[in-house]
């Protein structure tokens, strides 16, 4: 074992305070080689006895234990974790993990862009995420993993409970991504409970609010004719007809087929066409090409020119429910439809479409 130092007073000539000790590193509090000076003997064994004392309670380090400084440090830092049942190596590699986390973690604003730009989403997904992020904006330049579930509360403290419970989503994506790019390491999202939303009837449009619709596209825009009568007829995701090529549609063997690549679900799906969409579609049929001829944020420039004319009050998602309303009505077959709108469920379908319209 190695030699343990002595602390004894040493004269020192030619000075006011003729008296030292000196404290090698492992002795000194500070744990760093000190030397402190006294007036009188008796002042410098005095404070060697102090150190002594010291020694004894807490130990010495030699070359491979705790110096005494550090030695206090540990026994005080147990003594304040005592109440919460965790050791102190558990503490350092939490803190350890959630320093190392900062140092590779990016802004909220950073975060949400990387996120948005991390896969392929659909254009209504896409424009909650931007929302989201501007809602939000209060949290930008915070560190992704110093968000806390108390931040997010009072982010959203003003909000609806319907956006309330979509920005709850969108973040809980954003951080089990943060996650996986050790962003963060935790998802405070997990803390949070959705707000209670009352359950509402599904709208649809009349028959005569449908024919008003179609007429006036017919009459203002006839590019988008094919679009707004596969809307109504087939009940296809907006999302997805923005994807849907027109090699998709076989008007003689009276189906779609939408592959797997632009479904929402990614599972490829067929769905019948009715006499009427093919009545609607055939003098607009081509062999390849989008159905959608423009951009979603054009599509709703003009959509909204042909409202104009037709006046029909906006329903969301109103041509799929009319579909999805009208067929259960007058087929009464709930699998077949769950199939055709993409359900992974009957009884949702069921929950939102059964009694909606009647035969």
């Amino acid at each position: 074992m190695p030699r343990r130092a002595a602390v004894v007073p040493a004269k020192v000539a030619g000075r006011a305070k003729p008296w030292k000790i000196d404290l090698p590193p492992s002795y000194s509090p500070s744990g760093k080689r000190q030397r402190f000076f006294f007036e009188t003997k008796q002042d410098a064994s005095n404070y060697a006895e102090e150190q002594r004392t010291r020694l004894r309670n807490f130990g010495v380090s030699g070359s491979t234990l705790l110096a005494p400084s550090s030695q206090e440090q540990a026994a005080n830092a147990l003594e304040l974790l005592k109440p919460y049942d965790v050791t102190l190596n558990e503490v350092v590699t939490d803190w350890i993990s959630r320093k190392k986390a900062t140092e590779a973690s990016v802004t909220f604003e950073a975060a949400m862009d990387d996120f948005l730009a991390s896969g392929t989403r659909s254009d209504s997904y896409t424009r909650s995420i931007k929302q989201t992020k501007k809602r939000l904006s209060h949290l930008h330049g915070k560190m992704l993993n110093q968000i806390k579930s108390a931040d997010l509360t009072r982010a959203m403290d003003a909000m609806p409970g319907s956006v309330r419970n979509l920005t709850i989503r969108i973040l809980g994506g954003l951080f089990n991504f943060g996650i996986k790019r050790d962003f963060c390491v935790d998802n405070p999202t997990k803390k949070l409970d959705l707000s209670p939303q009352e359950r509402k009837e599904i709208d649809v449009y009349t028959p005569e609010d449908c024919a008003k619709i179609l007429r006036a596209i017919e009459m203002t825009d006839q590019e988008l004719v094919p679009f707004a009568a596969v809307s109504f007829f087939a009940g296809i995701r907006l999302s997805e007809i923005h994807r849907l090529d027109w090699s998709a549609i076989d008007l003689h063997e009276k189906f779609i087929r939408l592959p797997a690549a632009i479904t929402k679900t990614k599972q490829t799906r067929n769905i019948d066409v009715s006499d009427t969409l093919v009545a609607w579609l055939t003098p607009f049929a081509e062999e390849s090409g989008k159905v959608v001829p423009c951009s979603p944020d054009v599509l709703r420039t003009r959509l909204e020119a042909a409202r104009k004319h037709h006046k029909v009050p906006t329903i969301k998602h109103g041509p799929r429910h009319c579909f999805a309303s009208y067929w259960l009505a007058e087929h009464g077959d709930i699998n077949q439809l769950c199939r055709y709108l993409g359900h992974d469920d009957p009884e949702t379908t069921f929950r939102h479409y059964a009694k909606a319209s009647t035969k």
